[in-house]
């Protein structure tokens, strides 16, 4: 959790981009929705035993085998609604707050570890935004990278809109807090 000093004021709080969001889910859902046709397909598909089954082993004809199939596949589909949700949930949980004083990480490490971390805004030495590819190109999200002098190094605010903007901003709140040291 996040608590903010007494004389700090939020300037920006930013995510991933949404598309990132969309891609990230969109290998889950389209398997998703493969085994949920597959488990229609044997719902209304008769499928037979093989003869060797039924000749060696006779009580599994009572079984159908397309209902044996839907339910193994059915079986499936909570493992990836899971995994849908665990992306929404890390896309909601990652985020980075620029603050009059600091900038402010929370990343969702693992489905119960949230890893909270901040630079003061004098400690940062350099930043560089890239843009690279036609998605993020077109669609104005990228990198942020800031050095800093302190013992971490690299603060990355990764897959971020429009991160030139940001940067200025940054930029502003790190002008701001000098001014209000001196």
């Amino acid at each position: 959790m996040i608590t903010l000093e007494p004389q700090e004021r939020i300037y920006l709080l930013k995510r991933r981009h949404p598309l990132v969001l969309k891609l990230r889910i969109l290998p889950s859902i389209s398997v998703l929705f493969l085994f949920f046709i597959l488990v229609l397909f044997f719902l209304f598909h008769r499928i037979s035993w093989p003869k060797f089954f039924v000749e060696n082993f006779p009580g599994i004809s009572k079984f159908k085998l397309n209902f044996v199939f839907a339910f193994l596949f059915s079986l499936t589909l909570p493992i990836f609604l899971g995994l849908v949700f665990l992306e929404i949930t890390r896309y909601y949980l990652t985020y980075w707050v620029i603050t009059n004083q600091r900038i402010i990480e929370a990343r969702f490490i693992g489905l119960f570890n949230v890893q909270y971390s901040s630079i003061e805004l004098d400690k940062i030495q350099d930043m560089r935004a890239q843009i690279k590819g036609f998605l993020q190109s077109f669609y104005h999200f990228g990198n942020l990278t800031i050095q800093t002098a302190a013992e971490k190094g690299e603060f990355i605010l990764d897959q971020i809109g429009d991160p030139e903007i940001v940067k200025q901003i940054i930029f502003e709140a790190k002008i701001d807090y000098q001014r209000e040291k001196t």
